[in-house]
């Protein structure tokens, strides 16, 4: 029993390996070269993400996420780079936020943007601050992002089908 468990670990740590799309290894590139360093290690998220695949928590199915503490941005331009990430997503991505704050370059920038996938919603979030940037690919299922978006301060694990309701 103890063999067929650890089959089934090392087939969900394969099958969540490859899931990362083109669109966050680019921008997740692209943040690296642009301020040279690599994305911080986060201890056991292999076995986060094997979670995600299987348990689905609040409707998400795959979750991607990279991390960069400690950026040296002074130089830097936020807004080229934000219309390079706009550029590698593409046109599959649609925007669904953006929200730049600051002066000379140098603030705040939040992207998100929506693709539609079969009977999902990916969504493609960067986060670029003065000293850290963060990139994350959801995979969730439609409803549990309308439940979340009409509760968001709400603990989507609890939401009953009366909380859904408008």
């Amino acid at each position: 029993m103890r063999a067929f468990s650890g089959i089934l670990l090392v087939l969900g740590f394969a099958a969540t390996a490859g899931a990362t799309d083109r669109e966050f290894a680019d921008i997740v590139r692209e943040i690296s070269a642009e301020y040279h360093t690599s994305p911080v290690h986060i201890p056991l998220f292999g076995l986060v993400k094997t979670v995600t695949f299987v348990a689905h928590p609040a409707g998400t199915k795959q979750l991607d996420l990279a991390v960069f503490e400690d950026l040296d941005t002074e130089g830097h331009d936020s807004a080229a780079l934000a219309r390079r990430i706009g550029q590698i997503a593409g046109a599959a991505w649609k925007p669904f936020v953006q929200v730049r704050s600051g002066r000379n370059g140098h603030g705040e920038t939040t992207l998100i943007y929506m693709r539609c996938e079969k009977s999902d919603v990916r969504l493609l979030i960067t986060t670029i601050e003065p000293r850290d940037a963060t990139v994350v690919q959801l995979k969730v299922h439609p409803e549990a992002l309308r439940r979340w978006m009409d509760h968001p301060g709400a603990n989507l694990g609890n939401l009953t089908a009366e909380d859904a309701e408008p």
